[in-house]
């Protein structure tokens, strides 16, 4: 089985990558990395990630598969429509844990766009690590 780790072009992703890792070493697993990108976001930004992303798990002592997966079109708000592509692509790759990032939105932003994070741990059916947005990361 594998980890599912979200990563977003945010200050949180480092960490969610670290704890990723910390967690792919302790149960012997291997990490699918991906970075959910809609078509007006998928431009050369989200290639420079994944190909970071790729760098960093080169010499790293866990198996990692680094991916940019398009999200698909819905009327569902974009948090939610996050979440709900990360349940599937958890189902279609068969994980074993999924870990995310949170940055806080505000009531506002959660109104206005939803919460992936929100929408992944309500409906999972393994378990899911938030890593929080860290004091110095805003």
């Amino acid at each position: 089985m594998t980890i599912l780790v979200a990563i977003a072009n945010d200050s949180v992703s480092p960490a969610v990558i670290d704890t990723a890792v910390r967690l792919a070493d302790g149960l012997d697993e291997e990490l699918y990395v991906v970075h959910l990108v809609d078509e007006n976001t998928a431009d050369g930004t989200a290639m420079q990630l994944r190909d970071e992303m790729r760098d960093r798990f080169r010499d790293a002592t866990v198996v990692a598969t680094v991916a940019i997966e398009h999200v698909g079109r819905s009327a569902m708000r974009s948090g939610t429509r996050i979440g709900n592509e990360l349940l599937e692509l958890a189902a279609d790759v068969d994980v074993q844990h999924i870990v995310m990032g949170h940055e806080p939105k505000g009531l506002a932003g959660r109104l206005r766009e939803g919460d992936a994070a929100v929408a992944v741990i309500d409906a999972a059916d393994v378990p899911v690590t938030i890593v929080p947005e860290g004091p110095g990361d805003a």
